[in-house]
């Protein structure tokens, strides 16, 4: 009796292990990756609604994106990535992709263009406060650009104008527990709008450089919101460049902002700076509040100001002598309307 116990138990013993598969232990497979779509198609004046095709249009090309998650209970910065990998699609659509070292939880996610040049990042460790700018000219490139003395504009200072910079957000991100790889899908588009401004010249064979300094302009954005900044109102420039609008010979270009002040208690303003081949400063002032009301405005951003600035023939003799005299003369003021 009691061998056949022990016989009973060895075949329950075997039946056991027979049964039984040993399987290594494995941390949890929490691969996350991120696609973000570039969105780019609309912006007129640079994939659109282009007045000039003869002058070069603003570059949007992200090759390095940064990605921040925030704690969606408090506003803390816990994680932080890169992606690099650009991929166009055959309908030339544009995608920034990465892997992403990320813990399974939920988030609030900022997505933004990294290495711009003129456009910086501030006050990123707040998702609610985080801050796209761009600086304000020292007093060393305000001289060499020969623009105004001093570091204000008509009371605003004179800042750099932004590069595009693409950017997205989620204010509720959640990454499941998952095997295999999981996908964060974003879709990213820029903060900047571009504007086509232009005015007519009479004798542009005599411009040598002209520049445009505008007022009342956004000075910075917020990346969460969006919200602009309309408290504290800047300037910018743009240098322009030489060019015909079918056969009327003008200065144009297009530049880039977060955007302008709304309302009319603001006023919008445009000064023209030409230097001619003989070193002489020509200066012009224009009101453009209406002209950003115009329809071609709204739909278009073309800033198109039917004045003319005329630019009189140099002496045949210049002043003092042999040899030209550059010389730069201050700053007149002059305001016109502009009828629409």
């Amino acid at each position: 009796m009691r061998m056949k116990s022990v016989i009973s138990l060895a075949l329950l013993l075997c039946g056991a292990l027979v049964s039984c598969v040993r399987r290594q232990l494995e941390d949890p497979d929490f691969g996350t990756t991120l696609n973000v779509k570039v969105n780019i198609s609309a912006i007129a004046n640079v994939s659109c609604k282009v007045y000039n095709s003869k002058i070069p249009l603003p570059q949007i090309n992200p090759e390095v994106m940064r990605v921040l998650f925030y704690d969606i209970q408090r506003d803390k910065l816990v994680a932080e990535s890169f992606i690099s990998d650009v991929v166009t699609d055959p309908e030339g659509k544009m995608s920034v992709r990465g892997n992403l070292s990320i813990l399974p939880g939920d988030y609030r996610m900022i997505i933004y263009q990294f290495g711009t040049e003129s456009t910086q990042i501030d006050r990123y460790e707040s998702y609610d406060n985080a801050n796209a700018y761009t600086g304000a000219l020292s007093e060393e490139a305000l001289r060499a650009l020969q623009l105004r003395s001093g570091s204000a504009f008509d009371g605003q200072t004179i800042r750099y104008q932004p590069d595009h910079i693409i950017a997205a957000r989620s204010e509720h991100e959640n990454i499941p527990y998952h095997a295999g790889v999981y996908t964060i899908t974003a879709e990213a588009s820029s903060l900047v709008e571009s504007y086509y401004l232009q005015v007519k010249v009479n004798g542009l064979q005599w411009v040598s450089s002209a520049k445009a300094v505008l007022s009342s302009m956004v000075p910075s954005v917020n990346l969460s919101t969006l919200e602009k900044d309309c408290e504290n109102p800047c300037a910018i420039y743009t240098p322009l460049l030489k060019s015909d609008d079918n056969g009327t010979p003008v200065v144009c270009n297009v530049f880039n902002t977060f955007g302008r002040i709304p309302g009319s208690e603001n006023e919008l303003r445009v000064t023209f700076d030409i230097k001619t081949v003989d070193g002489r400063s020509i200066t012009k002032e224009f009101e453009i509040s209406d002209l950003f009301e115009s329809d071609l405005c709204r739909e278009n951003h073309w800033l198109l100001i039917d004045e003319v600035i005329d630019v009189p023939k140099p002496p045949d003799t210049p002043s003092g002598g042999g040899g030209f005299e550059p010389t730069v003369d201050d700053w007149e003021r002059e305001d016109h309307e502009i009828e629409i």
